[in-house]
């Protein structure tokens, strides 16, 4: 899997040189890897291969001319070495190519400024031979093996042209093709009443006109040619892929193709891609006898995306899992072969440019890794870069990290979560550039360990370790023992301890399956190497809960090797030391429809028992069940079905009995992935196929006389065009499906903002529909892919079991964040009836209180069940309501355990209790919501849930208008504006405050209308200030719970809290401060009114000396100031004095603590500090606690003169241990006031 990832790149040659032309016709990527090749009218210009391209020079072309006779196309041999170049004048030329760029070392003396000038580049480039064409102008070239290619010409004929004997061998023309030793069947044979004539007659039309186009594969010896007659013909010849020899006759069927212009094979996937003259492109399956069956139709471009025909041509990538379409005017759009379209022009388009580059012609590097472009009217070309992302095929509950990643052979991507928008993403960058990948250029393969700690990658030779944890590159300490092998196939971690490598031999080209250690890669590392007679095509493991591991290997003769690894450890349990040996089993011959399978997986027999064994004993060691054998999973290529074989029927059986296959899907799947983490009996396996995304369970059932394999299977998500599912992480608890995400990079001196792409994860999650299969077991109507009957009826649902493994999972799915969304989703369709069988309504009631009987263990069920309700129709309500029992005593139990939010969404459900739509809510389902609501905005007062407080107003606005004025018809009561025109209606607004507010003496005093913002735009404001001025009145509950919550945050120094709480509320701030701090001060005065000394009465000291306290800490703690119990400033002042100079800081820094340290230099928090002194004004002894944090000598001694008994309450202060950092400023203060006293007494008697 490829998706593409960077900012495009622009290669353009040296435009100094006189001769050079200014246009590029094609481009091409050397199958060695080692140049790109840009064909102009006259010449050929090479770029160096590997890594960062670097221009070489420019070959002319003998006899090419810009006007007369320009090149229009030009080839590769398979293997590198040589290039042939096609001129509008009909001739042929042949160039024997000798460049061998590998090492970038040896380049980088010849190299400055990206340009790389051989003297000797004539000699390398040598051409060879010219030959000239009768069948008019070459319109395409294509490969036809390794000694031929195939032109297409203007004359609608094939010329077959041999590589070495460099001249026309064949002629292929639709008159030629019909006639002859060439059969082929058609899609309506002419019936039996019909002559031979008659016969020959009909087929005749088919081969009516030209040949439009040719594709070969290799591979599969299939050749393809498209005839303008609107028919495709799929041929297989005598002669394979020689096409140097005589008698060639060919033999395969004719399909229908209507309008198509272009076509393209996929050998891997056995897929013909067909692009269509009106734009579009289709994709077809080749079954075995060479019939053509829908694969997709039509390409799922972006949004924005129009399709602008014609389409110049279309390529598989090198591993053939992309396809890339290129538009002459809309550019290249590169689909993944399931149909995700991955990559379009327009994702890099940006708003500056005029119009989207288009497409004259383009070729992917060998590797897959870029994507090379030439644009109409272009003098080079562009560079697009692809990154391959690997994943684990199998995860379980021991995950680490996200086992997704993404890599180059320049970078490493981790998945990870990206600060900028929170989302997942591969944004973690770790440099490839290692000796390893240098050397071995480039990177082929990868595989990541379960738990996504541990990756392994391979290149040309040996392969390379990468750790998460450490964030270390390991490779083998022995260059040597590198050079021995290379990787053939994805390799294969047994669970963090050792990864498996498939490769082949160097020296005698012999093929090995060898077994490295992860931690040590020393010549001990290798553990365990086991020869192969084939080529090893993939390789998978399955274990069961222990130990017990089965390898599996599927190699290129078609058939299946079985080893049981045994795993041993010896040593200290500091150092432990991992033995790994490998038993064989059997060798197994598939069916010939499994040949080259697309992917391949198994499953450990123990997985797959509908009853787990006793957790005491390994299922290796229960009896009767050590010889089982796994069941091996197939996609096969073509059809894409997705089959189970079992090897334990094969063996017992032999070629006694056909082997038994078991059809899980019939067709269209790409990939799978297995959960080993799901608390299932049986297997979890996530499919990956054209229609979307879906969930199998798969079940080993035995009836006494063969055993068989059910499935189960549910739909978790339908196709999406832009994003494809890439692994399963039970780290994240879900499915990850990657998309790349367009970002504008900013311009760097003056040069035009560039398009980057980045690769964004997106979840999807599938647990959901495991809860149901827990909860659900055996209902009529589960959809069985594989025609096993289920249960007849639901009367034999199972109740759901607790088990550890359920807890353990369901735990896993609370630290991951995915329980609430789950278990949500579960529940909706459990109640709607959406879920994928039937059952009545009492089974239905059953499962919903098994379900909910569940849920209540965690404290996130009330964010379930609320979720919940909130998308159900009112309804629906009944049948969830029936098990939580009534909506008020829900609501009062949501009050109990602090769920506000929760109590908040629970109203509307109480206030339409009873009714079957949103519209018809009783005077008493009104009143009983009211009442809940008053309730409700009492406890969040005193809870300090500020931010509830908005909602609760509107929404008992929106009550009371309803009882005071039943709705009017047309008038929607869910708009705002509608709720609070409503109330106004209903309740009016009071331009003069009522009595009990206009009192002085009155803390909660409103805003008068004056006070209150009155434009066009305020007109909310108002109304809200008119619903709390209603609630005042009407609840003096609200009242008198505002009032005390205030006092409380004023006297415990919650200043900021008590000013958005008042003003939320529209109550006057320092009004309420007035009165509160005049109250008291008043009160305790009037108890000894005709003392004013502090000293004398005692009182009024012990109020400041007490406040004062809880106000510093109060002040402290609100806005996170931390404490020292010493003086710092002396450490920092050499560290932030310029700082300090600079800010206009008038403060003493000598006597600093912890607190001014932070404060001052944290941007903000020094004018929060002066903001809620000026706000608090009217309170003395806020004003003396802020100047005190503030350290402002000079305020502080002046408050001290205005009022003596802060001295004292300042003594209190600095008492209390948490306080004792600021003795040194405070102590300084109350000396300067006392020697400043001593000397105002003591003035009038001098002199």
């Amino acid at each position: 899997m490829h998706l593409a990832c960077g900012s495009q790149a622009v290669h353009t040659w040296d435009l100094q040189v006189s001769d050079c032309d200014k246009r590029s016709v094609a481009v091409l990527s050397s199958p060695a890897g080692n140049c790109v090749v840009v064909l102009s009218k006259t010449q050929l210009h090479f770029w160096t291969g590997p890594s960062d391209e670097i221009y070489i020079g420019s070959v002319r072309i003998d006899g090419a001319t810009a006007e007369d006779d320009p090149a229009t196309h030009f080839l590769w041999h398979p293997r590198g070495d040589y290039l042939v170049v096609a001129t509008l004048q009909r001739r042929m030329l042949f160039f024997k190519v000798s460049l061998d760029f590998k090492s970038m070392e040896l380049l980088a003396p010849l190299c400055h400024n990206h340009l790389l000038h051989l003297c000797s580049l004539a000699s390398r480039v040598r051409f060879l031979k010219e030959e000239h064409l009768e069948f008019g102008i070459v319109t395409s070239l294509a490969t036809g093996g390794p000694n031929c290619f195939f032109a297409c010409t203007t004359a609608g004929v094939v010329c077959v042209i041999g590589w070495f004997q460099q001249k026309i061998l064949h002629t292929w023309s639709c008159h030629s093709l019909s006639k002859g030793p060439h059969f082929f069947a058609f899609p309506e044979e002419v019936g039996e009443g019909h002559t031979d004539t008659d016969v020959h007659a009909a087929h005749g039309d088919f081969f009516t006109g030209s040949v439009l186009d040719v594709h070969h594969a290799p591979k599969l010896k299939l050749t393809v040619l498209l005839l303008a007659s609107g028919y495709v013909l799929l041929a297989q010849s005598n002669v394979g892929s020689d096409f140097t020899r005589d008698g060639i006759a060919f033999s395969g069927k004719c399909a229908a193709a209507p309008g198509v212009a272009r076509v393209s094979i996929n050998s891997r996937h056995m897929l013909l891609a067909m692009a269509t003259q009106a734009g579009d492109a289709v994709c077809k399956w080749i079954s075995a006898d060479l019939s053509l069956k829908p694969f997709w139709n039509g390409l799922k471009c972006p949004s924005g995306a129009k399709r602008l025909g014609p389409i110049e041509d279309l390529q598989w990538s090198p591993n053939e899992d992309l396809l890339c379409v290129g538009f002459y005017h809309l550019g290249v759009v590169v689909v993944h072969y399931s149909g995700v379209c991955v990559y379009s022009s327009l994702s890099f388009h940006h708003p500056q440019r005029s119009e989207v580059g288009g497409c004259i012609s383009f070729s992917w590097s060998h590797h897959g890794y870029r994507l090379c472009v030439i644009e109409p009217l272009s003098s080079g070309f562009t560079e697009y870069s692809f990154n391959q992302i690997i994943s684990s095929p199998t995860v379980d509950s021991k995950s680490c990290f996200t086992p997704v990643v993404a890599f180059d052979n320049e970078v490493l991507r981790l998945a990870g979560y990206f600060a900028a928008d929170g989302g997942l993403a591969l944004h973690e960058v770790v440099s490839a550039r290692t000796r390893y990948v240098i050397e071995n250029y480039p990177l082929t393969h990868g595989a990541v360990s379960p738990d996504g700690s541990s990756l392994a990658l391979a290149g040309r030779n040996g392969f390379v370790l990468f750790d998460r944890f450490s964030h270390r590159w390991r490779s083998l300490r022995n260059k040597d023992q590198e050079k021995e092998f290379a990787c053939v196939a994805q390799p294969l971690w047994l669970s963090n301890l050792a990864v498996v490598l498939p490769v082949r031999i160097t020296q005698n080209r012999t093929f090995e399956l060898r077994v490295y250690a992860h931690r040590h890669l020393d010549a001990s590392a290798l553990l365990c190497r086991v020869p192969l007679e084939r080529m090893p095509l993939h390789v998978c493991e399955c274990h069961d809960e222990y130990t017990d591991i089965f390898i599996l290997v599927a190699d290129s003769s078609n058939a299946l090797l079985l080893w049981r690894c045994v795993i041993a450890f010896e040593g200290q349990s500091s150092a432990v030391d991992v033995k790994i040996s490998l038993e064989f089993i059997t060798r197994t011959q598939l069916p010939d429809t499994f040949f080259y399978p697309v992917g391949m997986a198994g499953i450990h027999p123990a997985r797959l028992r509908p009853n787990k064994f006793s957790s005491r004993l390994p299922s290796s060691q229960q009896k009767g069940h050590e010889k089982a054998l796994p069941q091996a999973l197939f996609v096969l290529r073509g059809s894409h079905a997705l089959v189970s074989f079992d090897i334990g029927f094969a063996v017992a059986n032999g070629s006694k009995m056909p082997p038994q296959i078991s059809i899980l899907r019939s067709d269209g799947v790409c990939r799978i992935w297995i959960d080993y983490s799901v608390p299932m009996d049986g297997s979890v396996i996530i499919v990956f196929d054209v229609c979307g995304i879906t969930l199998l369970h798969l079940i080993g059932i035995d009836d006494g006389k063969d055993a068989s394999l059910l499935a189960h299977e549910y739909d978790v998500s339908e196709f999406d065009t832009e994003t494809i599912p890439v692994g399963v992480s039970t780290h994240d608890g879900c499915l990850l499906t990657a998309g790349s995400t367009n970002e504008i990079l900013s311009s760097i001196g003056g040069a035009p903002p560039t398009v980057s792409l980045r690769m964004s994860l997106r979840p999807r999650l599938y647990n959901y529909r495991v809860l149901a299969a827990l909860t659900c077991p055996d209902l009529l109507g589960l959809c069985t892919p594989n025609g096993k009957p289920t249960a007849s009826s639901a009367s034999s649902f199972v109740p759901l079991v607790w088990s550890d493994r359920l807890f353990y999972w369901l735990e896993d799915m609370r630290r991951n964040g995915t329980f609430v969304p789950n278990a949500d989703h579960y529940l909706h369709t459990l109640i709607t009836g959406s879920l994928p069988y039937s059952f009545d309504q009492n089974h239905r009631r059953t499962v919903v209180q098994a379900t909910i009987s569940l849920f209540r263990r965690y404290s996130e069920f009330y964010s379930v069940v609320l979720s919940c309700l909130r998308k159900l129709d009112v309804s629906q309500w009944r049948v969830l309501l029936e098990v939580l029992g009534s909506p008020a005593g829900f609501f009062r139990e949501c009050i109990e355990n602090h769920r506000f939010e929760e109590a908040a969404q629970l109203l509307r459900v109480i206030m339409l209790d009873g009714s079957v739509s949103d519209g018809g809510a009783s005077v008493e389902s009104l009143e009983a919501a009211m009442s809940s609501a008053v309730e409700l905005f009492v406890s969040a007062l005193w809870q300090r849930k500020i931010d509830l407080l908005q909602d609760l107003l509107r929404f008992t606005a929106l009550l009371q208008a309803e009882i005071a004025m039943p709705a009017v018809s047309g008038n929607d009561g869910a708009n705002d504006s509608g709720v609070w025109t409503r109330l106004l209606s209903a309740v009016g607004f009071q331009k003069d405050l009522p009595c009990g507010f206009a009192s002085e003496r009155e803390p909660l005093r409103l805003l008068a209308l004056e006070e209150v913002s009155c434009g066009p735009a305020s007109s909310g404001t108002l109304q809200r200030r008119s619903a709390v001025e209603y609630l005042f009145c009407n609840h003096p509950t609200v009242r008198q719970a505002i009032y005390d919550v205030a006092s409380q945050a004023l006297f415990a120094g919650h200043l900021m809290l008590l000013r958005d709480m008042l003003h939320e509320l529209f109550v006057s701030l320092p009004h309420f401060v007035a009165c509160r701090t005049g109250t008291i001060t008043g009160e305790l005065r009037s108890k000894c009114p005709n003392d004013t000394s502090t000293m004398d009465c005692g009182l009024e000291g012990t109020f400041n000396t007490m406040r004062l306290v809880g106000l510093f800490d109060g002040i402290h703690n609100e806005l996170g100031l931390p404490r020292s119990v010493r003086c710092i400033g002396t450490e920092l002042q050499d560290a932030v004095m310029s700082f300090l100079q600079t800010q206009g800081v008038e403060s003493n820094m000598v006597v600093w603590t912890t607190a001014q340290s932070y404060l001052y230099t944290t941007p903000g928090m020094v004018e929060t500090l002066h903001g809620l002194r000026e706000l608090y004004s009217v309170w003395e002894e806020c004003v003396l606690a802020v100047n005190v944090i503030l350290m402002s000598e000079g305020m502080v001694i002046r408050q001290l003169h205005a009022t003596p008994e802060f001295a004292q309450a300042l003594q209190h202060l600095i008492a209390q241990p948490q306080n004792v950092g600021y003795a040194a400023f405070v102590q300084g203060c109350i000396d300067v006031y006392n020697t400043a006293a001593m000397s105002s007494v003591t003035a009038p008697s001098i002199g």
